[in-house]
């Protein structure tokens, strides 16, 4: 059982593929050189499920169900950031978090972040009946 406030907080150097620069390739929008939202949202989604990962029997996994976050400041390529995430409560199926992502300069980006327990092949054959 997970307890209220547990945290994890994972570490990751921006690397070029991180940038929001390496987005939207095939068009004419033009994106600046810095961390993206989706590579932050990732690493604020491992930081929650690393907390979860003692709650897993064999063959399940977490995943991400919903998410609220403010991306508040730019990062550059080569540059530090942090996810902490702290676990606050549960409703029902899901796990809810609170995630902070810092960079060297100070926090970058906030929000909640919300999982669920799947069985791994069931979500997999769900995934395939989509095809």
């Amino acid at each position: 059982m997970i307890h209220s406030g547990a945290t994890a907080t994972l570490t990751h150097r921006v690397a070029a593929q991180d940038l929001a620069s390496a987005f939207g390739n095939d068009t004419d929008e033009k994106y600046p050189d810095v961390m993206s939202t989706p590579a932050m949202l990732g690493l604020m989604e491992r930081a929650c499920a690393e907390i979860m990962r003692g709650e897993l029997e064999d063959g399940q996994l977490s995943v991400g169900v919903t998410t609220q976050l403010t991306h508040s400041a730019p990062t550059p390529v080569d540059a530090q950031v942090s996810a902490t995430a702290s676990f606050r409560r549960r409703e029902g199926n899901l796990f809810v978090f609170d995630v902070v992502v810092h960079d060297p300069k100070g926090q970058v980006g906030s929000g909640t972040h919300a999982r669920a327990v799947v069985d791994r092949t069931v979500i997999e054959k769900r995934a395939a009946s989509r095809r």
